[in-house]
This record gives structure tokens, C-alpha cells and sequence, in this order.
């Protein structure tokens, strides 16, 4: 109804979304959240990270939520924009990009006889993990108004999810993380693992993202000088997850 008629409904949606905006406040029914679990491909349905929660949010709040995005991609990251090596939720980039620039870095060391060291890292958990400091702090950094820092902070911080399963219902208020499934969760997520990548790659190490997995590529001719970067880069990534409250899965292999 709101795409078909919105030269004669525009007015509505905007007095409801300019003093949300304004004011950094959510509506009583945009802060319900209905929760349902997704099975993962091939994993085992007997474990809860088996299972991926995706958040049924307000198409209303959506809709605040996507000219935020705008915002942030067509605004903020103009002036400063994400690493070039991120390669998630971006325009002309994906998977295959990320697969593209690893392979092209190990065939460059094999044409130029180096050695190739490299690190195949997970983020654990880090839509579930983040808390909302991290994710408010990472665009306001890159120059978010505080008025916007303030609204995204209300949205994530009001949130009350509804969850059914097997029977049993629950309701909580959320304590952290981006919800999966939300507009703004991609590009919120790719502002809080930017600075890892910036870092790691000053080292002089090739760092490459897609989301929460990271690879670490060094090259060099001297095996002791690669692994010393090497260890060095990875150092930073410890740091940079105990201040985040995140965890490198031990679990995941390349």
C-alpha cells in the first residue's frame, strides 16, 4: 500500500519517523521483535549454534532503519570510507572478491619465490557477542551525528524479542548485539571489524575481511621475518577481540 500510494501516505510515515528521529525514541510496538531459527546447512540440530536467529522486525522501523543505511554509505563513508580489502555488504564485492584477492597475494608469492604464511580466522558469534558500545562507538568515530548515534543506540538497546520453539515461548529484553535480519546490522557490523583490518594491514601484513572471517596473509623472503609479522598480527587481533568482548572460534578451519 505504501509503495503504490506513497505520494498520498508520504505524510503519515514522516510524522511518525521525524520525532523518532529526533527525539532517539522507538515506538512501544517497534521495539517487538519476533525471533525465528533458521537450520544451518549440514550442522547438527542437537546444538543451539546450529541454529540462526533472524529478527521479524517492524517494516516501519525498516524503513528508518534503510535511510539510515543510506546515510551512513552515501555520508559518513564518503569522507572515510570501510577498508578496501572488506569485502561483505558492498556494492560489486562478495565472497568471490575476498577468494579472488587471497589467491591473487599466494600467487604472487610463488611467482616472486617468497614464502606465503597465512591465518584463516572467525569472529565467534560477532552479530550474537558485540555489545552496543562497540557498535555505537565504530560510526560515531567516522563522524556520525550524535543525534543518529543516539537513535541507533535506542533501537538496539529497546529491543524486546519474542522466541518460540519446540513448544516453549519466551520473551527478553536483548543486552548486546546486532540483530540478524536488520538493515542496519551489515553495515553496523563491517564499522566495528574495519579498525582490525586498517591495523592489521598498517603491519604490513595483507588483511582481508568478509563479515566476522578474516584472513591474514604475510609475505616475505626470510621465514623468521614473516613469522615475526605474522605474530605480531595476530597479537593485535587478540587485543582487539578481549576490548571488543568478541572470541576467535577455535573451532572453524579454512
Amino acid at each position: 500500500m505504501l509503495q503504490q500510494g506513497f505520494e498520498l501516505l508520504a505524510g503519515k510515515p514522516l510524522m511518525l519517523l521525524t520525532p523518532s528521529l529526533a527525539l532517539g525514541y522507538i515506538p512501544i510496538s517497534w521495539r517487538h521483535i519476533r525471533v525465528v531459527f533458521i537450520p544451518k546447512p549440514g550442522k547438527s540440530l542437537s546444538q543451539a549454534k546450529s541454529l540462526r536467529p533472524i529478527s521479524l522486525m517492524s517494516f516501519i522501523l525498516k524503513t528508518l532503519e534503510k535511510l539510515f543505511d543510506r546515510h551512513i554509505r552515501d555520508g559518513v563513508l564518503v569522507d572515510k570510507p570501510l577498508h578496501q580489502n572488506q569485502c561483505a555488504y558492498r556494492a560489486g564485492m562478495s565472497t568471490e572478491t575476498a577468494l579472488f584477492q587471497v589467491v591473487h597475494r599466494l600467487k604472487k608469492s610463488l611467482n616472486h619465490r617468497e614464502i606465503a604464511l597465512g591465518a584463516f580466522l572467525d569472529i565467534e558469534g560477532a552479530f550474537d557477542n558485540t555489545s552496543f558500545n562497540a557498535i555505537i562507538t565504530a560510526p560515531r568515530k567516522r563522524g556520525l551525528e550524535e543525534t543518529c548515534s543516539r537513535w541507533i543506540r535506542s533501537m538496539l538497546e529497546s529491543r524486546l524479542v519474542h522466541t518460540s520453539l519446540m513448544g516453549s515461548s519466551l520473551t527478553a529484553k536483548v543486552v548486546r548485539r546486532c540483530p540478524q535480519g536488520g538493515v542496519l546490522s551489515p553495515i553496523l557490523g563491517n564499522l566495528v571489524v574495519d579498525r582490525l583490518l586498517a591495523v592489521t594491514n598498517d603491519l604490513g601484513s595483507s588483511t582481508f575481511g568478509h563479515a566476522d572471517d578474516i584472513v591474514i596473509i604475510v609475505q616475505g623472503k626470510f621465514a623468521h621475518t614473516v613469522r615475526e609479522i605474522m605474530q605480531e598480527a595476530l597479537n593485535v587481533v587478540v587485543k582487539w577481540a578481549v576490548r571488543e568482548g568478541l572470541n576467535i572460534s577455535p573451532q572453524k578451519r579454512p
